[in-house]
C-alpha cells in the first residue's frame, strides 16, 4: 500500500480511489502503474515536441545563414585579389589626404583619429591602406574600430599603443588566407549540421503507440471503477452540503436578529414603566 500512494501522490486522491484502495481492489493497483506510467510517456512527449521546435528554429537560422557565409567567402577571395603589398620598405598608408610611409607616424595619426572618434554617432571615412578604403568609428563601451572596406568590410579594434594599431591592420591584410580557410570551415560544419537537423525534421515520437495503449486502458479503468461518475457525485454532494451549510448560516443570523429586537422591545417597554412610577 505504502508503493501505491507514493506511485500516486503527484494528484488529488477522489474519493472513490480512497475507498478503492482501502478495499484492497487489484484495478486501483493497477491504474496507480497506469497513471504514472502515462504522466511519464507525457513528460516525453512534450520533450519531443521541444527537441522538433529547436531543430527547426536551428535550421531556419542555418538555412539563413549559409547563402551569407557563402557571400562572405567569395568577397573575401575578391578582396584577397586586390590587396596591396606592404611587407618591410612597400609599406604605405594614406590618411587624411597625406600619404605616410613611416609606420610609427602612422601610428601617432592613427591615435589622434581614434581619440577624435571616440564618442561619435558617425563613421568617417580617413584614407586608404593596402588597396582597402580606411574609415573609424566608435563601437561599444568607449572603443575605437578601425574598418577596411572592399567587398566585405573589415574591423579591428583601435589598440593601447599607436604602432599596436599599424601592426594589427598590417597582419590582417597579410593573413587573409587564414580568415578565408576559417570561413570555409565554417561553412562545411554549418552544411552538415543543416544535413543532419533535415534528417530529423519530422521524426515521430517513438513511444507514441505505447502512450496510446495505455492512455486506452487508463480510460478503461476509469469506467470500471466508476472514478469518473464518483467524482460527479462527489463534486454535487459537496456542492449541496455547502448550499445547506449556507442556509443554516442565515437561518441562525435571522433568529439572532429577531432575538436582539425583541430584547429592544421588552427594555424599551420596562424603562417607559419605570418613568410612570416615577412620576407618580
Amino acid at each position: 500500500r505504502r508503493v501505491l500512494f507514493r506511485s500516486i501522490d503527484s494528484r488529488a486522491l477522489t474519493y472513490a480511489e480512497v475507498k478503492a484502495i482501502a478495499s484492497g481492489n487489484p484495478k486501483v493497483i493497477e491504474k496507480a502503474s497506469v497513471d504514472a506510467e502515462v504522466m511519464r510517456l507525457n513528460r516525453l512527449h512534450s520533450q519531443h515536441s521541444e527537441t522538433q521546435y529547436r531543430i527547426r528554429s536551428d535550421l531556419r537560422k542555418l538555412i539563413e545563414k549559409i547563402p551569407l557565409s557563402k557571400q562572405h567567402i567569395e568577397n573575401l577571395k575578391l578582396d584577397m585579389a586586390q590587396r596591396i603589398n606592404t611587407h618591410g620598405d612597400a609599406f604605405q598608408i594614406v590618411l587624411e589626404k597625406s600619404v605616410v610611409k613611416d609606420r610609427a607616424i602612422a601610428g601617432e595619426l592613427l591615435a589622434r583619429i581614434a581619440r577624435r572618434a571616440s564618442g561619435a554617432q558617425d563613421q568617417f571615412d580617413i584614407g586608404s591602406f593596402a588597396g582597402f578604403e580606411l574609415s573609424v568609428r566608435a563601437s561599444l563601451w568607449g572603443r575605437v574600430e578601425f574598418v577596411l572596406k572592399g567587398k566585405n568590410h573589415y574591423a579591428l579594434d583601435a589598440t593601447e599603443t599607436s604602432l599596436g594599431t599599424v601592426r594589427s591592420l598590417e597582419y590582417f591584410v597579410q593573413n587573409m588566407e587564414d580568415r578565408l580557410a576559417h570561413k570555409q570551415s565554417e561553412l562545411a560544419d554549418s552544411e552538415k549540421k543543416c544535413g543532419e537537423l533535415e534528417a530529423k525534421i519530422g521524426q515521430p515520437f517513438e513511444h507514441e503507440a505505447k502512450l496510446q495503449s495505455f492512455a486506452v486502458r487508463q480510460k478503461e479503468l476509469e469506467e470500471a471503477l466508476d472514478i469518473t461518475k464518483n467524482q460527479a457525485a462527489n463534486s454535487l454532494e459537496a456542492e449541496a452540503t455547502e448550499q445547506a451549510v449556507e442556509v443554516e448560516q442565515e437561518a441562525e443570523t435571522e433568529s439572532v436578529k429577531t432575538k436582539v429586537r425583541l430584547t429592544r422591545v421588552k427594555t424599551s417597554k420596562m424603562t417607559a414603566k419605570v418613568r410612570v412610577a416615577m412620576a407618580h
